[in-house]
């Protein structure tokens, strides 16, 4: 079913009213309404739509088809408008029954003022419908149309592909710094939190009071903390964690005992549901079964004073696939993340992108980047520019086999000092520091930062969304052509 034949009309909606005067909201509506252009013309919301119909395996009437149209491109824009906004699920419901600006972006603005707006648990359910592969799909359509001769997206200057630009970042876990008792302690928390769940909804076992566990696990902490590096702190740690490890060792069997009581006395002891039983229990399981390691790991660091490689330290009890890379910034040796690579081109349009789960190192990342530029995605590439972390002997004959242009910069300073005597080269590495400036408006403005997601299907697919709403706000940001409908912000 191609997107033309997808049955979707627009419900009616009311008109906006005039604010004179405020020319940050002027141009705040010109760019909201400038961007739904863009998804009208591309049709980004109605494949999304399609990919829906196709998923359902009986026939259809006009009417069922309509509705689960409907209520694909409702799923699309509002889980956009989240990424734009960068709002969380509960403040987005409130300002989309406050906005009517956002109510007509979001296809829920109706003229009869039968408005229903999408509870913060409907919007969750919303982004839950998506998937990395399939936001990809989005990026390079939306792409593909602003490379069209056509210009169906009406931009002033040619939009191009022939220079393309490469960088790598370091997209930081929402985590403390790694300490080994601070590991520690968060199992022990987080068990001691849930058997405080537990008991709350009346399934209680003997155990003195968790919140005095958690007092005591605060001390030791403190205690471990503020021994720092003066004489005899050696002893001291040694002493401390081995009180920390006694407390662990109890409050594991107690998550146990209290994990097995859950299983067997839960519909006659407890008020919550099976669901809400499995939540619990999953966390549970975790911790208990993550606590031992985080004991081990801890005694061979403390007591052992063995080094543990970095692809065998466990770095958060929440994060997964977290890993030690080592930058060598101005701001930290060390960051705590994912790695993420990034080719943009002139005009700050992402190309291509990926967060790789464990660290890769950027030479091998920027070859992967030129194969699924050149072979997946089919662009013509004329030159393409890095700095010298991504450069290497054969990604020069990479490029040259693709008759591309080499910006990457030599490692060895001399190469360096002699390719800059060519004007084109010097151009282009001139240009590359704008890169920075996009990973930082990529990173900060857009992802806020950091990923607080836990695992890395999540995390993949919170970069992608960001990929596509970043590259719609940068697409209609371009100047138009004279006399289009809608005027760029």
């Amino acid at each position: 079913m191609s997107v033309e034949t997808i049955p979707f009309q627009g419900e009616l909606s009311y008109e906006l009213p005039e604010i004179s005067n405020h020319k940050d909201y002027s141009n705040y509506r010109s760019l909201i309404e400038r961007i739904d252009g863009i998804i009208k013309i591309s049709g980004l919301d109605l494949s999304f739509a399609r990919a829906q119909l196709d998923k359902v395996n009986i026939k259809l009437s006009g009417k069922q088809s309509k509705n689960i149209v409907a209520l694909a491109v409702k799923a699309y824009r509002c889980t956009l408008c989240k990424i734009f906004l960068k709002k969380s699920y509960r403040e987005l419901s409130i300002m989309l029954a406050d906005s009517t600006l956002l109510q007509r972006f979001c296809t829920i603005a109706r003229i009869d003022g039968q408005i229903q707006i999408p509870t913060k648990s409907t919007l969750q359910r919303y982004a839950e419908m998506f998937d990395e592969a399939f936001l990809r799909t989005q990026v390079d359509l939306l792409n593909s149309q602003a490379t069209e001769k056509e210009n169906p997206l009406e931009l002033q200057d040619p939009f191009t592909t022939d220079d393309v630009y490469i960088d790598a970042t370091c997209m930081k876990a929402n985590i403390h710094f790694p300490v080994d008792w601070v590991l520690m302690k968060d199992c022990m928390m987080t068990i001691l939190k849930a058997i405080i769940v537990i008991r709350k909804h009346g399934l209680k076992h003997r155990i003195k009071k968790p919140e005095t566990f958690m007092s005591e696990i605060n001390a030791i902490c403190m205690s471990m903390t503020s021994i720092g590096r003066k004489p005899g702190s050696r002893k001291e740690r040694k002493t401390m964690f081995r009180k920390l490890k006694k407390v662990s060792q109890i409050i594991k069997q107690h998550g146990i005992n209290y994990a097995q009581r859950l299983r067997e006395d839960r519909e006659s002891k407890t008020d919550l549901s099976e669901a809400e039983a499995a939540c619990i229990l999953r966390r549970l399981d975790k911790m208990i079964n993550l606590l031992p390691k985080a004991i081990e790991q801890a005694n061979s660091r403390i007591i052992s004073n063995k080094v543990i490689k970095n692809e065998d330290k466990i770095l958060s009890a929440y994060h997964d696939n977290v890993n030690v890379i080592k930058r060598g910034k101005a701001g930290g040796q060390f960051e705590y993340g994912n790695p993420l690579f990034i080719a943009e081109q002139k005009d700050g349009v992402i190309l291509d992108w990926r967060l790789y789960e464990t660290d890769v190192k950027e030479p091998q990342s920027t070859k992967e980047s030129i194969k699924r530029l050149t072979e997946d995605l089919n662009y013509e590439i004329k030159s393409l520019t890095g700095d010298r972390g991504c450069q290497s002997e054969a990604n020069d004959k990479l490029l040259q086999k693709k008759a591309i242009t080499s910006g990457l910069c030599p490692r060895d300073p001399a190469q360096f000092i002699e390719k800059m005597e060519d004007p084109s080269f010097r151009k282009h590495q001139k240009r590359r520091a704008q890169t920075e400036a996009r990973i930082g408006i990529f990173k900060n403005s857009i992802l806020d930062g950091s990923l607080y997601e836990r695992n890395i299907e999540n995390k993949q697919m919170k970069v992608a969304w960001a990929v596509l709403a970043h590259n719609l706000w940068c697409i209609a940001r371009l100047p138009q052509l004279t006399g289009s409908n809608t005027e760029a912000a």
